[in-house]
């Protein structure tokens, strides 16, 4: 059984890797090998601290069980599942060792067991006894990982389509992109801990954790200390064997029950009707149930405020609080880039909209009030509240500019795009559990985030000008320029995109049916596949090149240093612009905003060729 299990899922990933897929998996190896081989350096390192290279290799290895929980979650399904099974005649203890045995057989799994290979070697500058006692821990540790990932997997697959999955979804996302965006701040603060070591209480938490279990039996080997080797051991064993049998449960069709939605009362009913009585309003209303109830919308809710508010904790690290009055409008700048495929998340739904002639404008309109009343507020106070967590009312005027101007203008470019460059994806129904299988919004979402900062531009351009004079008067004026931005964004674009509706409402609904344009045939090869399957190895490096230099350019060594500048503290860590002449540092702080937008422009527009290239293939 295991043989055959083990065979077929090799050959499920021959025939199913495109070149284009095995090019990215040959990056992320290439990448896990370089960090397995770290991970094994650090535990021939010496340290000032005794305990540090204990503490080091317990977070070490606890990043590591966080990548086999989380990674899997947005990969997509596995090649093989308890699904593809259940009404086969194979007893569900013995599928279960199958299906264990075919995890095993991967590349990520050969890189773990390298990365923890450093318990061996940890051993080896003990004694002879903690090396032979290591041997179990890492085979014991390996089945950890792999079982709690397999685990966490169907577990998220019952929450995937529940308004909770959407939150842990979105928290988990956020989290990813902030670390992905801002880890060289944990780098520094890093270094500063194993300067002056880690502090007490975050040394036991992190060795309570499962995966320093085996470091600790290692270590009590090493002072021969028998009951600590095998108590740790047998826990994790014991461990091991409660994630088998729970995973053994979960196999097969999905148990858990679906999400109920209750419809409103009577009482609401009329009260609704009379404040959503229009079509405006009534459409509005059941945009804003839309965005209480759809777990995808519930994702889009929490993922720009939680990449906010987990961004500006970064910089604690060096009790740096200058970005927590920004957090409003990072979160809404966030906000509208995730928010930008409305109608494509809606999918063929819109044929409701297109039967109704005439009803396009207010369509469009309610959309962008729903999305005003979901992100307004909540981003507001964020606002409000980091500011007062700050204590300094001088980035005040900065915060609600900036927060004012990415609604504003987020509400109408959203539009905008969701209708102009719309991503078709599932119909609801038919979404599944993973993220990266809800249609490919990269490329829109580079587009909308670097539209909706250069409609921030103005406002706090005209907020520099006040800094820059010391006038208080021009400064505060940049609220108001805040919202005159808005409101033409608002208006003029949402007529743009309700009379783009309009005119092209059955290309779009074509687009969304068949995921290629009304004119492209349906059977040809290219048709739904995206333009990162068929970009070349060049074009995608020079595609993330762009992006990682937009990312280090416009916010750390741009918005970051601008805070530093402002905030008047006397840090200047690694930002190039407080490391000149002070005549020259808001040139620079300038240039490297420029720098930044460049990078993301360039990178979508590289994007947008590939996906321009495809298209004319697709239609000839």
């Amino acid at each position: 059984m295991v043989g055959v299990l083990i065979r077929m899922k090799l050959a499920v990933l021959r025939h199913s890797t495109s070149d284009s897929k095995m090019a990215m998996n040959s990056l992320g190896w290439s990448v896990g090998i370089c960090l397995a081989v770290t991970t094994v350096i650090l535990a021939f390192l010496d340290f000032s601290q005794p305990r540090m290279l204990m503490d080091v290799l317990a977070v070490t290895f606890a990043l590591w069980a966080l990548g086999w929980i989380v990674g899997p979650i947005f990969a997509g399904e596995p090649p093989l599942n308890g699904e593809h099974f259940h009404r086969q005649p194979i007893p569900r203890r013995t599928l279960a060792m199958g299906l264990l045995a075919a995890a095993m057989v991967a590349v990520t799994t050969a890189v773990t067991v390298v990365a923890f290979g450093a318990t061996i070697a940890f051993a080896a500058r003990l004694s002879w006894q903690a090396v032979v006692v290591s041997v179990p821990a890492v085979v014991l540790l390996l089945l950890l990982v792999v079982l709690l990932s397999r685990v966490v997997t169907l577990l998220f697959r019952a929450l995937s389509r529940s308004r909770t999955g959407g939150v842990i979804t979105a928290t988990v996302t956020a989290a990813i992109v902030s670390l992905c965006s801002f880890s060289w701040i944990l780098m520094i603060g890093v270094y500063l801990l194993l300067e002056y070591g880690f502090p007490p209480t975050f040394s036991t938490v992190v060795r309570a954790l499962p995966s320093s279990w085996g470091l600790l039996a290692v270590e009590a080997a090493g002072r021969g200390d028998w009951l600590w080797t095998a108590a740790p051991l047998a826990a994790l064993a014991a461990l091991v064997a409660a994630l088998f049998a729970a995973w053994t449960a979960l196999l097969g069709p999905q148990r858990l029950a679906r999400p109920v939605v209750r419809g409103s009362s009577a009482r609401d009913a009329v009260r609704r009707r009379r404040l959503f009585g229009s079509d405006v309003g009534v459409i509005c209303l059941k945009e804003l149930r839309t965005w209480w109830r759809d777990p995808m919308r519930t994702q889009s809710i929490v993922l720009g405020p939680a990449f906010a508010v987990i961004t500006a904790l970064f910089p604690l690290i060096f009790d740096f609080t200058a970005a927590f009055p920004f957090v409003g409008a990072a979160g809404a700048l966030m906000a509208a880039a995730t928010c930008a495929n409305l109608y494509g998340q809606d999918g063929t739904a819109l044929w409701l909209t297109l039967t109704v002639p005439g009803k396009e404008k207010a369509d469009v309109r309610a959309r962008q009030l729903a999305w005003l009343i979901v992100f307004g507020p909540l981003t507001l106070l964020l606002t409000i509240a980091g500011s007062l967590l700050h204590g300094d009312t001088a980035l005040l005027p900065w915060a609600l500019a900036g927060n004012l101007a990415a609604l504003g203008g987020g509400s109408g470019l959203l539009i905008w795009a969701s209708v102009a460059v719309l991503v078709p994806g599932p119909d609801p129904h038919r979404s599944k559990n993973s993220p990266m299988d809800h249609g490919d919004v990269t490329g829109q979402s580079f587009m909308m985030f670097f539209l909706v900062a250069l409609a921030m531009c103005p406002a706090l351009g005209v907020a520099w000008a006040g800094h820059a004079t010391e006038q208080s008067a021009l400064l505060w004026a940049s609220v108001p320029v805040a919202l005159l931005t808005g409101v033409l964004s608002h208006v003029l674009l949402g007529s743009v995109a309700a009379r783009k509706l309009r005119d092209n409402g059955p290309e779009l609904l074509h687009l969304m049916r068949s995921g290629a344009p009304a004119s492209a045939p349906a059977d040809e090869d290219e048709v739904g596949r995206s333009p990162f399957e068929t970009m070349s190895a060049g074009r995608q490096t020079l595609m993330w090149a762009a992006a990682a230099v937009g990312i280090v350019g416009l916010f750390p060594q741009g918005l970051v240093a601008m805070g530093i500048k402002l905030n008047g503290s006397p840090d200047k860590v690694w930002f190039l612009a407080l490391h000149v002449p002070d005549p020259w540092q808001w040139p620079v702080i300038v240039a490297m905003v420029l720098i930044g937008l460049a990078g993301f422009w360039t990178a979508y527009l590289v994007y947008r060729a590939e996906k321009a290239r495809t298209a004319v293939q697709v239609a000839t």
